[in-house]
């Protein structure tokens, strides 16, 4: 006679989890995998800061070929006088900018036939060189950068010619110096600035007497930091404008952590901490690339020189936005601010950054 099922005792012997050791199992693979999650994200954020300096050493060589070939680095911001009546003569019309080192820098960065669609006879606002502004370039997108390879469109009425156009942004900077200087503080060509990039710029390798190694060429500035208005506006990738492609050291990198006043004076880019400065979303500081071809991570620690804590602006120094800046006796520079300049004569040794 055969038994059934529920009498054999190995079938007896067997029984399920309970409703406790399955909360228990449950919770422990939850452990195991929160603790994981964190490792995950580290290593993502590992992969994009190698990244995000892989792009900046491919900008650092393209300068040096650029360099090479030319004799000069590209100039910061071509600086351009518009009036139909009055061509050139800067009593009349507006001060413009147009294209910036990046788009100079193209051939280089192997976007010849981008290049070769530039019109330089005519500026970045005219309707022939909106496509330009369209056009989206990877190696200037930080992969921590989140928004940076957005798409926005610029209303009618933002250029010279009638039309709107989409816009690409930039992730990335080049060293104008510890300030930027306009051209009613520094008529160009600037031969105050103290970066490798202003306006009508055409700096030489002899130029540089602090040192290659000891120089920054170009920096991180994160473009998710900026609100969607300031956004639209700010950071175009193609643009010689000091609030687009340009960084200055006035400011301590990632100032958004230790700068209240975020858009300066009466919101005058020279002195908008969140447009002028050095910036990015990786955790504790940014990536540079020094002239010699180097990148390093500089953290946000670095030596400065000290801040205002009401208006943000370095103690004892004047912004004045009609002359040059004035500093206080006894004021001095930072490491950080001594790395913008290119013949400072500020002696650095490789341990303080």
């Amino acid at each position: 006679m055969t038994l059934p099922c529920h009498s054999c005792r190995s079938c007896a012997d067997q029984r399920g989890f309970t409703l406790i050791e399955l909360l228990v199992v449950i919770t422990i693979i939850g452990v195991l995998i929160s603790s994981l999650l964190p490792a995950v994200q580290s290593a993502r954020e590992a992969a994009r800061r190698a990244q995000c300096a892989n792009n900046l050493k491919q900008i650092a060589l393209a300068a040096h070929n650029y360099l090479d070939s030319v004799g000069a680095l590209p100039q910061g911001n071509p600086f351009q006088i518009h009036d139909v009546n009055h061509p050139g003569d800067t009593a009349f019309g507006q001060v413009w900018t147009s294209f910036g080192a990046f788009a100079s820098l193209l051939p280089q960065l192997e976007q010849q036939p981008l290049f070769n669609a530039v019109n330089f006879d005519l500026s970045m606002w005219n309707a022939p060189n909106f496509t330009i502004h369209a056009t989206g370039i990877s190696t200037l997108w930080c992969p921590s950068d989140y928004k940076v390879s957005d798409t926005r469109t610029m209303p009618d009425g933002w250029a010279a010619d009638p039309g709107a156009t989409t816009m690409h942004y930039t992730s990335y900077a080049g060293n104008a110096g510890t300030w930027f200087l306009w051209y009613q503080q520094d008529f160009p060509p600037q031969r105050t600035a103290n970066g490798l990039f202003h306006i009508r710029s055409a700096v030489t390798l002899a130029q540089i007497t602090d040192g290659t190694s000891n120089t920054l060429a170009f920096g991180e500035r994160a473009h998710s930091l900026l609100d969607d208005d300031s956004g639209l506006w700010w950071h175009w990738w193609a643009s010689g404008s000091f609030d687009d492609t340009l960084f200055c050291t006035m400011f301590p990198p990632n100032p958004f952590r230790r700068v209240s006043r975020q858009f300066g004076v009466d919101n005058d880019g020279r002195n908008a901490a969140y447009v002028a400065s050095a910036s990015s979303l990786h955790p504790g500081g940014a990536n540079f690339a020094f002239m010699d071809g180097s990148v390093r991570f500089l953290k946000e620690s670095i030596e400065t020189w000290p801040y205002d804590p009401v208006t943000g602006m370095p103690v004892g120094v004047t912004f004045d936005p009609n002359g040059p800046y004035k500093l206080a006796r006894g004021v001095r520079f930072g490491v950080y601010q001594a790395l913008s300049t290119r013949n400072g004569g500020e002696v650095i040794s490789a341990d303080a950054y």
